[in-house]
């Protein structure tokens, strides 16, 4: 009775040791595991992306099918003419031959046989133009729905590795995760951003302002891109051009206020002067 009472002792104590531990470990998380806003974005455009191809490839189908009927429609409404067209000619042309005394049969044939001859070319020639312009289009709507495609593949790939990026806690693993992003969109502004960042907490300042300067390049109304700019800057013991992104950056998106007033590197490099302007 003592053993089990004692075991039993030993179970509690271990399970309220693990809840405290739990509990410390959720305390301590900075930032979310995950960025839903990223993934729900990515995941929207993946979908416009497949309904802009599944919408592409039924137009292309719709229009195959009514270029087939208009172009079987014109041949038979050709032959047709063609043919009652030949029966009027050769009456015509017997008629007019016997009056102005052309009886040579030889020479009626000769006369009828190249008046065909120039229309059926001058039609086949106005259908092969037709046909070029057609194969042509079909050609653009193809590498369209190819790109669309590619396009695709892209997203799901991308959208794969900003999931890594979101679950390695390590400035070396995300740095690696947004060079393959860069492979596939070597202009993607918030890569630039989020590897700037990366970059500066491995300590190289200098890289860090390269890229935030290019993803600005890239786009001068992108908000985080000011915001770790000015990071760079407050690292970098500029303090007047840290200030300056910042104001931009809260012009740009007012959250970032809060972002700024819990960010160690501003309060470390700032004085409590500009801190307080900004956050005003």
């Amino acid at each position: 009775m003592k053993y089990l009472i004692l075991v039993v002792f030993i179970i509690c104590f271990n399970l309220n040791a693990n809840e405290m531990t739990v509990k410390e470990e959720v305390a301590e998380l900075k930032k979310p595991i995950y960025t839903p806003f990223v993934e729900n974005y990515i995941l929207n455009e993946l979908k416009q992306l497949r309904d802009e191809n599944r919408d592409l490839k039924i137009e292309l189908h719709s229009t195959l099918a009514k270029k087939e009927v208009e172009i079987s429609n014109s041949v038979i409404n050709y032959a047709t003419s063609t043919i009652n067209n030949m029966f009027y000619i050769i009456t015509t042309a017997s008629s007019i031959l016997v009056i102005i005394g052309w009886t040579s049969i030889r020479e009626i044939n000769e006369k009828v046989k190249n008046m065909i001859e120039e229309k059926t070319s001058k039609t086949i020639k106005e259908y092969e133009i037709r046909m070029s312009a057609f194969e042509d289009n079909l050609s653009k709507r193809a590498l369209q729905v190819k790109q669309n495609e590619q396009e695709i593949l892209n997203m799901n790939a991308i959208h794969s590795l900003w999931l890594r990026a979101s679950q390695d806690s390590t400035p070396s693993g995300k740095l690696e995760i947004y060079d393959e992003i860069l492979e596939i969109r070597p202009n993607d502004i918030e890569a630039l951003t989020f590897k700037a960042d990366a970059v500066l907490d491995l300590g190289e300042a200098n890289w860090s302002l390269k890229l935030a300067n290019h993803a600005l390049e890239i786009d001068n109304t992108y908000a985080n891109a000011f915001y770790q700019r000015a990071k760079v800057y407050a690292v970098l013991k500029q303090e007047d051009n840290a200030v300056h992104d910042l104001e931009k950056a809260i012009s740009l998106n007012e959250d970032y206020v809060v972002q700024i007033e819990n960010e160690k590197v501003f309060k470390d490099n700032l004085n409590k002067q500009n801190m307080k302007k900004l956050l005003s």
